[in-house]
């Protein structure tokens, strides 16, 4: 009995920790990051069923909400920066091939779209957020009405600041650089150790373009994503 106690516990704990390690995974798909996001939310089945059909017609406030958590799940949007990346959206759509006009149509959309949500000075937290959250929606919306249809790919979701943080610590002394070099970029980029470094942060962070200076930046209203 005692034997069987213990092994449920193990199972519980194994369980629990596979699903901590789901929700920090660096690959996901626009259906699991909804998954999460409809348990974070706690959205009701009868909701769920239509978002998981890809249906987002709605204007209300659990469409919005939803779609924001999603692109912060994918990190389509940076809080850090305040900015929607959406190059990093993109990569979760399927263009039509027989549709000649849609990279025109959706950067046309896009350049309606402020991508850095205006700051509401003064105000609380959550009204700073509601802009942000209208913001993602809009763009999200030109790529669904106007490029193309939400694929299942499961692409590489860039490092947030603080990952590549760590992960510039973490290479200055696989290198054997001071690690005082990172708060001058100048030196730094000069130290013959530079492309060892470089390299060391793309290939823990999964992202050859990604270099110290930040994460790699994903596109603006005028130059979106060429494919």
């Amino acid at each position: 009995m005692r034997f069987h106690s213990v092994s449920v516990l193990l199972w519980g704990i194994l369980l629990q920790y596979t699903d901590a390690v789901r929700h920090h995974i660096l690959t996901k798909s626009w259906d699991e990051a909804q998954e999460d996001c409809l348990s974070y939310q706690r959205i009701a089945a009868n909701r769920s069923e239509h978002f998981r059909s890809h249906h987002y017609p709605g204007e209300d406030s659990l469409t919005k909400e939803l779609v924001f958590c999603i692109a912060l799940n994918l990190r389509a949007y940076d809080p850090a920066r305040n900015v929607v990346r959406v190059e990093v959206l993109g990569k979760f759509f399927q263009p039509d091939p027989d549709d000649a006009d849609n990279v025109e149509r959706t950067n046309e959309c896009l350049r309606t779209v402020d991508q850095k949500p205006p700051a509401v000075v003064g105000c609380r937290r959550s009204e700073f957020y509601s802009s942000a959250v209208d913001t993602v929606f809009e763009a999200f919306r030109c790529f669904y009405y106007h490029f193309g249809n939400l694929n299942q790919a499961a692409p590489p979701l860039p490092p947030t600041d603080l990952e590549l943080e760590q992960v510039r610590e973490e290479c200055t002394r696989i290198v054997c650089l001071p690690v005082e070099l990172l708060r001058d970029r100048l030196h730094l980029k000069e130290h013959p150790l530079w492309d060892r470094f470089r390299r060391c942060v793309a290939l823990r962070t999964g992202f050859s373009g990604v270099e110290h200076e930040g994460t790699a930046q994903y596109g603006t209203r005028d130059e979106y994503y060429h494919s």
